[in-house]
């Protein structure tokens, strides 16, 4: 499962509605999206704050190529999931690859986290019906009641979240993209709601909990980075625009 599809999940009710206390699900949906392209190979990030993030080809002079490449392949963002070769995880990441294709110039990470273009919510809820995970309950009374996507299969959830209770623990082999997730999760500031069960269950208080996950994204970067992933540098990122967004919304809002 992808990276955007596993916070969906964690982020959203079983009866489709985003829970009340997260504000910025979209914020994590699109940087879960940038992480699960950066895990595939299918953008670089320039090495500095607030990177700018190219499709992968494009360093070096290869700009014009990847990007007519990626138009001549992938879907316009916005068509529906049915115009890519599948509606599942596939079309998720051929909605990322289209729409970072119709830049006129690569974005940095925080505009990109931040975008509505670059939102993948109705992919990504569109991909996990087509898994059987969700369910579609189509917007009713002229739209005043929008889509939900009500969970069917509580499993992929559950699984998601014992693997997260397992790298809490340290037991095991910890993958780059739990450390994705809860790196995301962290930047949200709101792993200490979404995975307090699990943190209880493993004695993570407080602020332990949070010092534990940074702890995880600092020790992968060494054997991430032997395939050439830049995962730590993604991570931080991913969360510095994450928190620039909130911030800037938050600011928007404290002055209407």
């Amino acid at each position: 499962m992808l990276i955007c599809e596993d916070l969906l999940l964690l982020l959203t009710r079983d009866d489709g509605r985003t829970e009340a206390w997260v504000s910025y699900r979209d914020y994590a949906l699109a940087a879960g999206l940038l992480a699960d392209l950066a895990l595939a190979d299918c953008v670089e990030f320039e090495d500095r704050k607030n990177p700018k993030v190219w499709l992968a080809g494009e360093v070096g002079g290869g700009a014009g190529q990847a990007r007519s490449e990626a138009r001549s392949t992938f879907p316009a963002p916005g068509a529906a999931p049915g115009a890519a070769e599948d509606a599942g995880p596939g079309a998720v990441m051929e909605f990322g690859i289209r729409a970072l294709a119709e830049r006129s110039k690569p974005p940095r990470v925080q505009s990109l986290v931040t975008a509505g273009w670059f939102n993948p919510r109705e992919v990504v809820s569109r991909s996990l019906v087509a898994q059987g995970v969700l369910d579609l309950e189509e917007a009713k009374y002229l739209g005043l009641r929008p889509e939900r996507y009500p969970a069917v299969d509580d499993g992929p959830e559950a699984h998601t979240r014992s693997r997260l209770r397992e790298a809490l623990a340290g037991r095991g082999e910890i993958s780059v993209s739990d450390a994705m997730v809860l790196g995301i999760l962290r930047g949200m500031d709101s792993a200490k709601v979404i995975l307090k069960e699990e943190a209880a269950a493993e004695g993570l208080k407080g602020g332990a909990l949070n010092k534990r996950i940074e702890q995880i994204t600092d020790e992968l970067p060494a054997l991430a980075q032997q395939s050439g992933r830049a995962v730590k540098a993604s991570i931080d990122s991913i969360n510095a625009a994450i928190a620039a967004g909130i911030a800037a919304s938050a600011a928007v809002t404290a002055s209407t």
